[in-house]
C-alpha cells in the first residue's frame, strides 16, 4: 500500500467518524407519531388495570355469600351468649342512655329470670338497712365499697314513705358482677358482686 493510498483510508474513516457522531435531527411529523404511540399504550394499560380492579371487586362480592358457610365449619365453636325471650322483655336501654326513675307503686319493676350481660334493667334498691346489699334476678349482690346515698330518697309507696329505695338499674356484667346506676341520684355506679348469704336487714 502506498503512502497516497493510506492517506485516503485515513481520511475515510475520519469522514465516517465524523458523520456517525452527528445527530440527525428528527422530523416533528416522526416525533408526533413517537408520542401518539405513547398516549395509546398508557391508555390501553390504565384500561387494563382498571378491568382487572373490577374484576377483582365482582369476584369478591360473588365469593363472599358463598365462603361465609366455608369459614363458619372451618372456625372453632365459640360460645355465645343466649338471650331468652323471657329476659329480652325487661331489658331496657344501654347504659349509655340512662334517664332518672320515679318510683311508681303501682307498677314495681319486673325481674328477669336469665338477665342479658350487658343490659340495664330498671330496679329498685331498697337501701333501709343502707346500701349494702339487693335481691336481683334471685341472687344476692354485695355492693363493693360504701354506697353514699343522697337525702331526699323516695319511698316503695310514693314520697316520704318506708322504706327508702334508690330507683335505678341494674347491669349483670360478668359471671359474678354487676353494677347499679342511678342518675339523678348516685354520683358514680355502685359496683356489686354475688355472694352466697346476706345479713337479715339487707
Amino acid at each position: 500500500m502506498t503512502d497516497s493510498e493510506g492517506r485516503e483510508q485515513e481520511e475515510l474513516r475520519s469522514g465516517l467518524r465524523g458523520l456517525a457522531d452527528q445527530q440527525v435531527p428528527v422530523p416533528a411529523p416522526v416525533r408526533e407519531v413517537v408520542e401518539r404511540g405513547r398516549r395509546r399504550r398508557r391508555v390501553r394499560v390504565a384500561g387494563v388495570v382498571t378491568a382487572l380492579v373490577a374484576c377483582a371487586v365482582v369476584a369478591g362480592v360473588l365469593s363472599g355469600p358463598r365462603s361465609a358457610p366455608d369459614e363458619r365449619r372451618s372456625a372453632p365453636a365459640t360460645a355465645e351468649p343466649t338471650v331468652s325471650a323471657a329476659a329480652s322483655e325487661f331489658a331496657s336501654a344501654p347504659a349509655a342512655a340512662l334517664v332518672r326513675r320515679e318510683v311508681d307503686p303501682a307498677d314495681p319493676p319486673a325481674q328477669p329470670g336469665s338477665p342479658v350481660l350487658g343490659q340495664a334493667y330498671p330496679f329498685d334498691w331498697g337501701v333501709h338497712c343502707g346500701a349494702r346489699y339487693l335481691r336481683f334476678s334471685g341472687r344476692i349482690w354485695q355492693a363493693q365499697g360504701e354506697v353514699p346515698l343522697p337525702p331526699g330518697l323516695p319511698g316503695v309507696h310514693g314520697p316520704n314513705s318506708a322504706p327508702l329505695v334508690v330507683p335505678g338499674y341494674v347491669t349483670v356484667t360478668g359471671a359474678d358482677t354487676a353494677r347499679f346506676e342511678a342518675p339523678g341520684y348516685l354520683r358514680e355506679p355502685a359496683a356489686l358482686r354475688a355472694v352466697a348469704d346476706a345479713p337479715l336487714c339487707a
